[in-house]
């Protein structure tokens, strides 16, 4: 069982002047969302319109249609999940488009056309190797060992308890509970998971220092056919370096100006943000103009979507970035805590986290200008701010399995779990207690 969370991403062609009426579909189906059981595996899903924007002062990027969901395990399984649970409603927004088959499709031939639509996305899951069904079930564990310790603290034996002695009695109350024995055990497929994810980045280290070996090598002996791969290392950061000094001269380039959002838009966006914990955003915009600049952020986003088992955002759920139209066009959306002002000031209000970000936004239209990627201007978290909300498009159907606990709570709950059954130091026992 794959334990790993993934992105799914397509999107279809639209005539501009039918975008009111996706909208109105897209507005009834979020009023009417199909139950959780329905979309077993599917954390998030936002589906919305976006119009036809400009490339460079004058190519006309077209409009689209975008559906994007974030779920764990296999792709197909998500995608045929997808199309018993709304199929008819993929089906009546598909149809507005010409890329969209004249007959009816049948379920696997729907499946079969959204997998060939999909296309590649940059994803981060800020609480992984968790499963929709481990959500509650850990939530609630965590809720009643709560209760239950608030409880027997008020009993002068279980007070004067060593941390050792509480932690067993912990896990006695949670082997006798029925709905939780289960959860005494590691979540199924997690380690399969971990090392799955880890492959990617470990081939490339690989492969990297094995270059480095063998040029260090081929100094002393004949490498014979292998020498080829002392190329490898030096190749990839001069391939590096070349894009960054092709960037710099693209950097140089002078960008059209763009239509900033007026308060009335800026207001009907953010008066969508209602849940209390988990909210979602969305910014579609074109790229700068520079035919290097697209080069660069596929590759950008390809290692991104490399180190993704590394990285940590304490108040985002998921993220995704991806190129639309031929790479010209950038999708990013997010699911985080609290509401979109305070995230977006989370990311422009940190040195380093404005840094990361750059070497993605600063590629697109609205965004403040870098040199050498990296040194910004002193206007940067205004103008980053502008950039956000001047590309940022209402979400016409919004799903969340979870709208109430944060990732810090999902994070906690999955910690507490993990702690049942596991020798630790009294220490560390202290901490884990402190989970709850």
């Amino acid at each position: 069982m794959s334990l790993i969370h993934r992105g799914l991403t397509f999107s279809l062609r639209i005539e501009e002047s039918l975008i009111p009426q996706v909208n109105q579909l897209l507005e009834d189906y979020n009023a009417d969302q199909p139950p959780n059981e329905s979309l077993c595996g599917t954390f998030f899903i936002s589906w919305l319109t976006v119009p036809t924007q400009v490339y460079a002062g004058k190519e006309v990027l077209p409009a689209r249609v975008i559906f994007m969901s974030s779920y764990v395990g296999n792709k197909r399984k998500h995608v045929d999940t997808l199309v018993n649970a709304l199929g008819d409603k993929l089906r009546k927004v598909f149809a507005f488009s010409d890329e969209y088959p004249q007959k009816t499709l049948d379920s696997r031939s729907m499946a079969r056309f959204i997998v060939k639509k999909s296309s590649f996305n940059a994803f981060y899951s800020g609480f992984k190797f968790v499963s929709t069904g481990s959500i509650a079930s850990e939530s609630q564990l965590r809720s009643y060992i709560f209760k239950w310790v608030e409880k027997q603290t008020k009993t002068p034996a279980f007070s004067s308890l060593t941390p050792s002695a509480i932690k067993s009695a912990i896990e006695k109350e949670v082997e006798k509970h029925p709905s939780f024995s289960s959860l005494m055990d590691d979540p199924e497929g997690i380690v399969w998971s971990k090392w799955k994810m880890l492959a990617m980045p470990g081939l490339f280290v690989m492969l990297m220092v094995a270059s480095l070996l063998v040029a260090m090598g081929s100094i002393w002996w004949d490498m014979g056919l292998w020498g080829f791969l002392g190329w490898v290392l030096p190749d990839f950061f001069l391939l590096m370096f070349l894009l960054l000094v092709l960037l710099r001269k693209d950097e140089n380039l002078e960008s059209p100006p763009i239509d900033v959002i007026s308060d009335e838009d800026y207001l009907e966006i953010v008066s969508r943000e209602k849940n209390k914990v988990v909210n979602e955003m969305t910014v579609i915009a074109p790229l700068k103009p520079g035919r290097f600049r697209r080069i660069f952020l596929a590759v950008s986003l390809r290692l991104v979507a490399m180190v993704r088992y590394f990285a940590y955002i304490p108040t985002v759920h998921t993220a995704r970035w991806l190129q639309l139209d031929r790479g010209k066009r950038l999708v990013f959306i997010a699911t985080f805590d609290n509401q979109s002002e305070a995230y977006a000031h989370d990311f422009v209000d940190s040195e380093k986290r404005s840094r990361n970000l750059a070497v993605i936004f600063s590629h697109v239209m609205g965004f403040p200008k870098t040199t050498w990627l990296i040194h910004k201007g002193s206007d940067y978290r205004k103008d980053y701010m502008k950039g956000v909300r001047s590309f940022q498009f209402k979400t016409g159907f919004w799903y969340t399995l979870n709208r109430e606990l944060s990732v810090e709570n999902l994070k906690n709950n999955r910690a507490f779990r993990l702690g049942l059954n596991r020798k630790m130091k009294d220490e560390d026992i202290r901490k884990w207690l402190l989970r709850l």
